[in-house]
């Protein structure tokens, strides 16, 4: 009998009509913020908040996201990022009520084997557009984010060979040791195989449906996807056939070929956890780790990686065959370690890095593991970049100018190289030889700039609508130091 009066007492609660003021004010700011992201977000993060150019805004990927570090992004955008600041266009009831409308459930995102099978496309034999006596490490492939294609650079002679479309292209792109074939990924999952021997594509297939980015094997017989949405790691054969797919708790941070030897490494943003990817068995291994590792570059011939995470303050060395953490060091600022370089000074490995939010530019001691020099910088970039055939570190600064750093005295450089006044320069990348050096005005009326790397003369200007990055053959598959 209490039961039962229970029972009809909660029912009687749920059939209380909300006010119809409420109702609708309710209504409204659904509304508000369904028109305010069509209008401000959609172009970048996709309309169904599955991501495009920018991440996905979806309940799972924001889970572990307090909202006021959302309200922050939103109202000041990301620095080293093309996240804008809408404090000038949105208020802050504005910006929560966006966040409210990504927290709302959205279906479970799936894209099996199955789908990725179906997908799979193989594209017909057409004209070859690399010639025989055309050097496969002088390749030069430059991403046109205004146009989403690639265009396909002889290093030599600066001249297009062929361009090929691909859409919102995302991370870098990827070549076999054996430079038989380029691999290409976008925000939407779609992977490219371009034929470097035919010069031509060859295979298209949809991976997931937000991709972070791809790795490749050093023969080219496998090839990973790290996706947002749904979460995890799809391998694929050479030809882009896939074999398996590896669930994972969090949001990959990156998958990357160990080198020398035959697996992928994944970490994940969120969770202090990394994974191996064996092949050809495919079996996945779990690490533990003290705190995710969301950014990472391998030591060139080591066993060693330096880490970091957005949430904490240091650098940290990691030796990834023994599990085992080296030695840290304090760093104010998160350090773009995708977007590291390495050098050689006086017989002794450096490396050199940027810091998100903080225009400065550290350089590190390997053998030492301490920073032995810190230097201003005119704005907070993304990327530093070298060669052994220049004598500078080139630095992008978020500017419009690229700074420059004398590797034999770690001192800054009076001269900045601006390639036009009032356009953002960035991503300098170099020819096989390193004697030249390519900057992007990223701009839709932009261009690659192509500098002597010693003298810094401009040789030549190449029209781009936003070109993003450049990548040579050589340089992406050897390393130069």
């Amino acid at each position: 009998m209490q039961l039962n009066r229970w029972i009809s007492g909660v029912l009687a609660a749920a059939l209380v009509p909300i006010g119809a003021q409420a109702v609708e004010e309710r209504a409204t700011a659904e509304l508000d913020a369904t028109a305010t992201y069509a209008l401000k977000c959609a172009r970048c993060h996709g309309a169904r908040r599955y991501g495009g150019y920018a991440p996905p805004l979806i309940q799972t990927t924001l889970a572990h996201k307090p909202d006021d570090a959302l309200v922050t992004a939103i109202l000041d955008g990301l620095p080293a990022t093309q996240m804008p600041a809408f404090s000038d266009q949105l208020s802050g009831a504005e910006a929560r009520g966006l966040i409210e409308f990504f927290r709302q459930p959205v279906a479970e995102v799936r894209w099996s084997l199955a789908d990725i099978e179906t997908s799979r496309v193989e594209e017909k034999p057409g004209r070859s557009a690399i010639s025989a006596a055309v050097k496969r490490e002088e390749l030069i492939l430059v991403v046109e984010r205004g146009s989403g294609s690639v265009s396909v650079l002889d290093g030599g002679s600066m001249r297009e060979l062929d361009r090929f479309e691909v859409g919102r292209i995302h991370g870098g792109i990827k070549f076999d040791r054996g430079l038989h074939q380029a691999l290409v990924a976008t925000r939407d999952g779609t992977l490219v195989d371009y034929d470097l021997d035919r010069g031509a594509l060859r295979t298209r297939v949809k991976v997931g449906v937000n991709t972070r980015n791809i790795a490749v094997s050093d023969d080219g017989r496998y090839v990973a996807a790290a996706n947002q949405l749904p979460q995890g790691v799809v391998v694929l054969d050479g030809r882009l056939r896939p074999l398996a797919t590896f669930p994972l708790p969090g949001q990959p941070s990156a998958v990357y070929q160990v080198p020398r030897s035959q697996r992928f490494m994944v970490t994940l943003r969120d969770l202090p956890q990394l994974y191996f990817i064996s092949y050809p068995e495919l079996t996945l291994r779990l690490v533990e780790l003290d705190e995710p590792f969301e950014d990472f570059i391998f030591i060139p011939g080591t066993t060693r990686l330096v880490a970091s995470s957005r949430n904490g303050s240091r650098l940290i060395l990691y030796d990834f065959e023994r599990s085992e953490i080296l030695a840290t060091l304090d760093a104010e600022g998160l350090p773009h370690l995708f977007s590291a370089s390495f050098f050689s000074r006086n017989g002794v490995l450096h490396a050199a890095f940027n810091h998100m939010g903080a225009p400065r530019l550290s350089i590190i001691d390997m053998d030492a593991f301490k920073v032995v020099a810190q230097l201003p910088l005119v704005g907070s970039g993304y990327f530093t970049r070298t060669h052994p055939g220049t004598p500078y570190l080139w630095i992008d600064s978020n500017t419009e100018s690229i700074q420059l750093v004398d590797k034999r005295t770690l001192e800054l450089v009076d001269r900045k190289l601006t390639p036009e006044p009032g356009k953002k320069a960035m991503h300098v990348e170099f020819s096989a030889d390193g004697a030249k050096a390519l900057v992007s005005i990223w701009h839709e009326d932009g261009a690659v700039v192509v500098y002597d790397s010693t003298t810094l003369a401009e040789i030549q200007r190449i029209p781009y609508a936003m070109p993003v990055g450049k990548y040579n053959a050589a340089n992406k598959t050897r390393a130069p130091y």
